[in-house]
């Protein structure tokens, strides 16, 4: 039905679209210039922590382990019920809590946060930090996030590292954890790196992140509330609006993920609908926006997903054609295994993507990966299999423009 050299053809095109985005892979491999900032700006760090319980505990001890100064930021601490024990947590540090009873997503949590605390302290705070409550902040995080203040930047995003292979989490590590975990690499190191060195929109994840005081008083509030990933809005309208972004690889969240490959799949089901729905939201937009070379590079690097999409769906459509072109030729006597050949080829064709994809994010984060030589090696070639599962994912966004709802995510039990 398909000639080899047809996928041969779409390979190479999807090759030349995409390089562009495989240059960044090589940023990592050069230290990122250091900023310095003389001015101790006050910041106000706001943490949603619904239903979070004892998984806040980890945050909250390195919270008070910061080499910022405390006098120079305040906590403010958010959950959904006036029972929660994260309350009782949270006066242990000296944090400020909200209770937001109506809140149904984090993007609602954020909003009446910030408007209670533009009301509550006006003028007060030059940035707004977010940080989810499962994760644990680097001794240096706030001071590096500050220093990182100095480029004039509107939205900072911190290196995001996986928590569960720091020391005393080995019982939390595993391959799935593993799987999941590259994604991080992929989006900072080989991604926001190079765009943020280059003046590009980074990818803007909101947790680990710093808001200006600018932008903050400008909402008066939190806008992206369209979908559950407020911080793909979020991204996409900085591009829209040329809003100053900038990623900081010196200042270090860590970040957690599950054991367990069904409550993986429920995270990543949930965020790559958000990303797929908030490309349908803003694409538009962005296409319309003023063709100069700066949009339309800098467009291509917040869509490129989508070079990725169109190459995926081509060879699955040549590759399912030929398959069932296989079994009717089976009850044909013709000669099937051409087709079923040609069928493994388009499968390979994608694995062999995502197979280049997780070599250059394991050597990139080789040394952050504690696990074994052998465990490597079994990620080395299971991971592009558990990236292929975005496949699903993506199809059923597409299909499906009903949101995900917000649901409470099982957290693990992790030591200091």
């Amino acid at each position: 039905m398909f000639s080899y050299s047809t996928v041969n053809f779409i390979f190479l095109m999807f090759v030349i679209l995409y390089l562009p985005r495989i240059w960044c892979w090589f940023a990592p491999f050069k230290n990122q210039k250091r900023v310095f900032n003389y001015k101790k700006n006050k910041f106000a760090l706001i943490i949603p922590a619904r239903n979070e319980g004892k998984a806040v505990l980890p945050l909250f001890e390195s919270i008070e382990n910061q080499s910022y100064d405390r006098s120079n930021f305040d906590v403010f601490v958010v959950v959904k019920e006036y029972d929660d024990p994260v309350i009782e947590y949270a006066k242990k540090i000296n944090a400020e809590v909200f209770v937001d009873t109506n809140q149904t997503c984090k993007g609602d949590c954020l909003d009446s946060t910030i408007k209670k605390i533009l009301k509550k302290y006006p003028g007060i705070y030059d940035g707004y930090f977010i940080v989810d409550a499962d994760c644990v902040l680097d001794s240096n995080f706030m001071e590096e996030m500050n220093n990182a203040m100095a480029t004039g930047a509107d939205v900072i995003n911190a290196k995001k590292l996986v928590k569960n292979y720091l020391p005393g989490n080995q019982s939390t590590c595993n391959l799935v954890t593993a799987c999941n975990g590259l994604i991080w690499t992929f989006m900072d190191e080989m991604g926001n790196r190079w765009k943020s060195d280059h003046g590009f929109t980074t990818m803007t994840i909101t947790t680990g992140i710093l808001i200006s005081k600018k932008l903050v008083e400008k909402w008066g509030g939190w806008i992206y509330r369209a979908t559950l990933t407020e911080d793909m809005e979020l991204e996409r309208d900085c591009a829209l609006q040329g809003y100053k972004t900038f990623y900081y690889s010196y200042a270090k969240i860590y970040m957690e993920e599950a054991p367990s490959l069904e409550m993986t799949n429920k995270r990543r089901t949930r965020w790559m609908t958000g990303v797929t729905h908030s490309d349908l939201l803003y694409g538009p937009k962005l296409l319309k926006k003023e063709k100069t070379f700066y949009n339309l590079v800098n467009n291509y690097y917040v869509l490129c997903l989508w070079v990725v999409y169109a190459y995926v769906a081509a060879l699955i459509l040549i590759g399912g054609v030929n398959l069932v072109s296989g079994f009717i030729a089976l009850f044909s006597a013709s000669a099937s295994f051409r087709y079923f050949a040609m069928t493994l080829y388009c499968f390979m064709g994608i694995y062999l993507i995502f197979f280049a994809l997780t070599a250059m994010a394991i050597l990139v984060s080789y040394d952050q990966i504690t696990l074994g030589f052998v465990d490597k090696i079994k990620l080395l070639f299971i991971h592009p299999l558990f990236y292929m599962k975005y496949i699903s994912i993506v199809a059923k966004a597409l299909v499906n423009k009903e949101p995900q709802t917000w649901e409470v995510i099982e957290r693990i039990k992790v030591q200091k």
